[in-house]
């Protein structure tokens, strides 16, 4: 009876997942993140296929919708699945994911730490240290 169960209900999470994709596609990006949001409780439902395209689908209409961190949060998700899942996106949709992060990717590395700079070249010793050069000169 509990399997008979799911399988109507999984039914119905998968039926809402592509309900949510056909209105990202369809750039109705509302109506894909009210499903996106429904389905939220119930993603443990969703195959790990259906995992990745949901986080797929999510991060692309956040990002549609100038929501960049929620964006950024649910396509390295859905990168971070893709690794361990290829086949769950064609690749054409790989690419897309790839293509939307890289300036993610980009601003983060900007922003974390930046490597310090390289000690400059020796160059001829100067006659007052920076210390000294700062300071105001004072006579005795």
């Amino acid at each position: 009876m509990a399997l008979l169960a799911c399988v109507g209900g999984c039914k119905n999470y998968r039926d809402q997942l592509d309900r949510a994709d056909a209105h990202y596609r369809a750039a109705r990006y509302e109506a894909a993140l009210t499903n996106l949001e429904d389905l939220e409780s119930d993603f443990g439902h969703l195959d790990a296929n259906e995992q990745v395209r949901y986080r797929y689908v999510r991060g692309m209409t956040s990002e549609r919708l100038g929501q960049r961190e929620e964006a950024r949060h649910w396509l390295i998700l859905a990168r971070e699945d893709v690794e361990q899942r290829p086949a769950a996106l064609d690749e054409e949709t790989r690419a897309i994911l790839q293509r939307t992060l890289t300036p993610y990717d980009q601003s983060v590395g900007s922003n974390v730490n930046p490597p310090a700079a390289a000690p400059a070249a020796p160059t001829a010793p100067a006659t007052q240290s920076a210390r000294t050069r700062s300071e105001p000169r004072t006579t005795p």
